[in-house]
């Protein structure tokens, strides 16, 4: 198990590390000043997903001060590794739901059949494993509502970075 965790890890820390790298138009003095600490800001993370700096409350707001470290609704690497966990899960998802309907279109059986399977039909091909233009949409919108809840974003900074750090897949070319 230890194993798997640690690629799970690995790969959260490579998209979050593609997506601060992809902020950069967006916002270059923050991602240049982050890159430096992004590895110990990722161990951090990991060591304890559930105390990752949350924001707090701008100064003057009202309400008592949130979880999290003075200052840290300002830092975009825990956010990003939290949005890239997300999207990994949600895309594990549906490739796992993808992966089920494969082996019963390889066995042609319809949802939920049993019996012994048929051939399947000339020319059906198994479903790709891309992204289309609403899953796209789903990824990108994982990422704003991180960036508005972990991050405190508010929603059109949220969704000025999404599309940053996202991309535009088929959905049009990031902003730059």
């Amino acid at each position: 198990m230890k194993t798997s965790r640690h690629t799970y890890d690995a790969e959260v820390a490579e998209l979050a590390r593609g997506m601060l790298e992809r902020a950069a138009p967006v916002a270059p003095e923050q991602v240049a000043a982050e890159r430096r600490a992004f590895a110990m800001m990722c161990m951090a993370y990991f060591a304890d997903p559930r105390r990752a700096p949350a924001p707090r409350p701008a100064a003057g707001s009202a309400g008592a001060p949130g979880p999290g470290l003075p200052g840290t609704q300002e830092l975009l690497t825990p956010v990003l590794v939290a949005a890239a966990a997300a999207v990994l899960t949600h895309l594990a998802d549906k490739a796992a739901t993808a992966s089920r309907e494969l082996v019963r279109r390889m066995l042609h059986r319809p949802p939920g059949e049993d019996g012994p399977p048929a051939a399947a039909p000339a020319g059906d091909e198994p479903p790709g494993a891309r992204i289309d233009e609403e899953q796209w949409r789903e990824v990108r919108g994982i990422v704003t509502r991180t960036l508005m809840r972990h991050g405190g974003m508010p929603r059109d900074r949220a969704e000025l970075m999404a599309a940053a750090v996202v991309g535009g897949g088929p959905t049009g070319p990031a902003p730059g």
